[in-house]
């Protein structure tokens, strides 16, 4: 449980830093997954853990699908931040845990109590007040449209669903650092395609702006999304992604202090509900 609230903080700082290196979302994605998928190689290479992997084919290809997943989970949902405040972006690419709660029941087999259900559920209604009450307040950036921003984040939202559930059953038969070096491999190669196809390049931005993205690689992801893999393992689908409902709090503070996006009365209302549904679902994981 420490891992995970270690891991949600360190997620909440990915927002920032995307917004702070200011550029396109698919850009932002490529050089984070780059630089992860690197260190995480690495580290395998260097393990024990690399002389027992053992991969059939079907685990090569739904790996494939959860790296293409997660590309397009970063790119499309960086992009959003630039249409929407960050508190809207990130509540609404955050509530996947409907999704996830009937991948994990019906596909997966988990079986959910009652109590986790309705943190879930009221999680989930935490964050889509906190969206609706934030997208209210008129501060997108400028030239942001609300309308493609929520549809980038909505799509972002989706193939997170696809990454997590998947990581969820290839935990189960592999190592963290197998599992997390070929996904961040296979989607910093696809996000860097689509990075080219959208008529982008990596290179010629300022040392500043490689700063926060190398930030993005370190923080968000390896100390989050990677901690958040390690515990599918220890935890069901649902404990284990739940608790990353609490970026979009984490996110809106930091927000409000870095770049000026205040907190309402409302929202802060909306972030206890999504708080408490947090810890319905992680209490009763553990009883």
């Amino acid at each position: 449980m420490i891992l995970v609230v270690f891991a949600v903080a360190n997620i909440s700082t990915a927002s920032i830093l995307v917004r702070l290196a200011g550029v396109q979302g698919f850009v932002a994605a490529s050089w984070r997954l780059i630089l992860s998928s690197t260190l995480t190689l690495l580290l395998l290479l260097a393990s024990k853990e690399w002389v027992r992997v053992d991969l059939t084919l079907r685990d090569l290809a739904l790996m494939t699908i959860s790296g293409i997943a997660l590309a397009l989970h970063f790119g499309l949902w960086m992009m959003s931040l630039f249409h929407l405040t960050v508190a809207a972006s990130v509540t609404i690419v955050d509530s996947y845990p409907a999704i996830l709660a009937l991948i994990g029941h019906y596909i997966i087999g988990e079986e959910y109590n009652k109590w986790q259900l309705a943190g879930a559920g009221a999680a989930m209604i935490g964050v889509g007040g906190l969206a609706l009450s934030s997208s209210h307040g008129g501060l997108a950036p400028p030239g942001g449209n609300p309308l493609i921003g929520s549809l980038l984040s909505s799509s972002g939202m989706v193939a997170v669903a696809v990454y997590f559930s998947i990581g969820k059953t290839m935990r189960a038969k592999h190592g963290t650092l197998t599992y997390t070096g070929i996904v961040y491999t296979i989607a910093a190669v696809s996000s860097t395609i689509i990075t080219y196809m959208l008529g982008y390049k990596l290179t010629g931005y300022r040392l500043e702006t490689y700063m926060y993205l190398a930030g993005l690689a370190l923080f968000p992801m390896l100390g989050g999304h990677t901690i958040i893999n390690y515990v599918l393992e220890k935890l069901s689908l649902l404990a284990a992604t739940v608790p990353v409902l609490g970026e979009p709090i984490g996110a809106t503070i930091l927000a409000w202090i870095i770049l000026g996006e205040p907190v309402t009365g409302e929202e802060a209302l909306w972030m206890a509900l999504t708080l408490t549904g947090i810890s319905l679902v992680l209490l009763k994981e553990e009883g």
